[in-house]
């Protein structure tokens, strides 16, 4: 029934839009998740559930005002998705929706579409199916003795739809809609999904539950086949002379632990919930898994730690791009890069790096950085583009600075050969360290702070591939910092910046830096799930800050983001034997971007906004810089 695949393509698309032109406050989670679960059948491999149909429209009609999307498919989604599917009465518009498959592994292992069920709530059965039915059409036909009505479509092909507790049935064959019995238990589903699961179920605008644990032969099979063809490209680019013999070995490698990794995955989950929420804040999207007790995942993903704020709080405020922490006892990573070393070919040098890394990445309890606007300067010098203040708890702080620097002087020297040709046909290229440290390079109010470099030599070769993106890596690749340690914590920075490290110094003994008390902690109070074990943020001011003054210098119109912007946000949560990834885009954020994309557009183009005109974004914003 190809018309019942248009409508629920038309709700992806929705949901698409909804997600991509921006990225939720949660509410408090109550114990358990949406009734209307109860009416997925048993077994079901996946089920897509809005819980109100008329609020999730009404959310989407109010992202798109606040939004200026201007989208008209957004103005009234629900009376999009009625005219698409031709519903003209007896659809309950407040109430829960289902879109159902069954047998989505045989769906995969046949590469076919699946069958696919809407339970709809109704008010009125006989006139939901009577809206099936045109002026001067023939009755429709009597039901079978399942109860079962073949009803005609707007496209003009057959369905089939039955009665079920309050809901019609709809489905692409008549077996499927009369084999359909409600599960009548939301409960088995919430405890599929775990904790988490259950907290985004319970307060989301549309949720899938997906059934990994049915799933997971097929997408077993699925692995298999994607890295066999993968594994087949790499052999015809050797046998092609594009990639060296080593490149091979290193690319099959990975491919091997990215399968690996996925079926560890797969076959070590339960269930699995993907949750969009949208408030007058912003837009949620989080994936949260359930693990079987005892499996392997569940050895990287603990839980139970003192969390990230804190640590990130040792770092100082200021204007940034990007900000993470994690807490390594809730998060194993140092575990999780062991048992992927244990799976690197010896004697390769870039993965030896890694190796001696291993012992320094132990030792971390928790990590926090902050990459801050470096100076307009440095982008045009390509001295301190990246501007970094990084730190790290440890139990011997004074010992971790010793190992640190052994770890620094031990990479001098080090050469990694390349996949590319010589240019005199002899042995491949390679990109070489360079390092240095000098001891006690400062004294900051009683505590000795060291000076290192480090620098990556690229050949001739690669740099003439990559043209001018050369350049542009080797602004990242390549700094001078401070290290010291103070307190239980090591501090690093990667510019020549006294007055960063002191201020990270002054900050880790106050711990009033960032995520206190502005606009990224009150993004962390809806973006970060519960059990947070890691957090990233993106902030859109500090990229402007850092691009726009460069950017106008070669003729494009001149931004001014507002300071207290807030970013978009990532985090992880773990909690019992669930965890959750969750992505959130504050609303103020995706009107900011979508004003700036306009006003560009408009400015560059001549029309309304255009050259000689500014714009302000956000009250009592200052003139551009330039």
């Amino acid at each position: 029934m190809q018309q019942i695949r248009s409508v629920v393509r038309s709700i992806k698309v929705s949901v698409a839009v909804a997600c991509v032109t921006a990225g939720v406050a949660l509410q408090s989670a109550s114990a358990g998740v949406p009734a209307a679960l109860s009416q997925a059948p048993e077994g079901a491999q996946v089920v897509i559930i809005v819980p109100s149909l008329s609020d999730f429209s009404s959310k989407l009609a109010m992202l798109n005002q606040t939004l200026g999307l201007d989208l008209d498919e957004l103005t009234d989604a629900l009376g999009a998705f009625k005219a698409e599917a031709g519903i003209t009465d007896g659809l309950d518009d407040a109430g829960s929706a289902l879109f159902v498959i069954r047998d989505l592994a045989t769906a995969i292992q046949t590469e076919q579409e699946p069958d696919v069920l809407m339970v709809l709530p109704v008010t009125d059965y006989q006139a939901f199916i009577a809206s099936f039915q045109g002026e001067g059409d023939a009755p429709a036909a009597a039901a079978t003795a399942a109860g079962v009505t073949t009803v005609v479509l707007p496209d003009g092909q057959d369905g089939f739809a039955k009665e079920s507790g309050g809901y019609a049935i709809l489905g692409n064959t008549e077996q499927a809609v009369a084999n359909y019995a409600a599960g009548g238990d939301a409960e088995a589903i919430g405890n599929r999904v775990g904790e988490l699961g259950q907290h985004y179920l319970n307060n989301c605008d549309v949720a899938a539950y997906v059934d990994l644990a049915a799933l997971a032969p097929a997408l077993n099979e699925a692995i298999d086949k994607g890295i066999a063809e993968m594994d087949a490209n790499f052999d015809q680019m050797a046998q092609g002379g594009m990639m060296q013999a080593s490149d091979l070995e290193t690319m099959q490698t990975f491919m091997s632990l990215y399968a690996s990794a996925g079926k560890a995955i797969v076959n070590s989950a339960d269930g699995l919930v993907i949750a969009l929420d949208i408030s007058e804040h912003g837009i949620g999207i989080t994936d949260a898994i359930q693990f079987k007790p005892d499996s392997p995942v569940m050895k990287y993903l603990p839980g139970g730690g003192p969390g990230t704020s804190s640590i990130l709080a040792r770092l100082p405020k200021g204007p940034y791009i990007a900000a993470g922490a994690y807490d390594a006892q809730s998060l194993a990573f140092s575990d999780l890069m062991e048992a992927m070393m244990a799976e690197m070919p010896e004697g390769n040098a870039q993965f030896d790096i890694y190796r001696k890394a291993m012992p320094l990445v132990k030792q971390i309890q928790q990590y926090a950085g902050v990459f801050y606007t470096p100076d307009p300067n440095a982008l045009m010098t390509g001295s301190g583009a990246l501007n970094m203040l990084q730190t790290y708890k440890v139990d011997d702080s004074a010992a971790y600075l010793a190992q640190t620097k052994a770890y620094i002087s031990s990479m001098n020297g080090t050469s990694i050969p390349m996949a590319i040709p010589s240019a005199d046909g002899g042995e491949p290229p390679a990109m070489t360290y360079t390092t240095s440290y000098t001891d006690n390079a400062l004294q900051l109010d009683g505590v000795q702070v060291d000076q290192y470099s480090m620098e990556v030599q690229m050949p001739p070769e690669l740099m003439m591939q990559m043209g001018p993106a050369a350049g542009i890596m080797q602004m990242f690749t390549n700094f001078t910092g401070y290290a010291t340690q103070a307190d239980g914590h090591y501090l690093a920075t990667t510019t020549l910046d006294q007055q960063l490290i002191t201020s990270g110094l002054a900050t880790g003994k106050t711990g009033d830096g960032m995520g206190t008390g502005d606009a990224l902690a009150a993004v962390r109070k809806k973006a970060i799930p519960p059990g947070g074990a890691a957090e990233v943020y993106l902030s859109f001011a500090g990229i402007i800050d850092t691009v726009g003054p460069m950017a106008a210098m070669f003729g494009m119109p001149a931004i001014q983001a507002p300071e207290d912007l807030p970013p978009i946000a990532l985090g992880l949560g773990i909690q019992g034997n669930s965890s959750a990834a969750r992505f959130y885009v504050p609303n103020e954020t995706t009107k900011f971007i979508i004003d700036t994309v306009k006003d560009v557009q408009a400015q560059m183009m001549g029309g309304p906004g255009g050259p000689g005109q500014q714009p302000q974004y956000g009250p009592g914003a200052p003139p551009p810089p330039f």
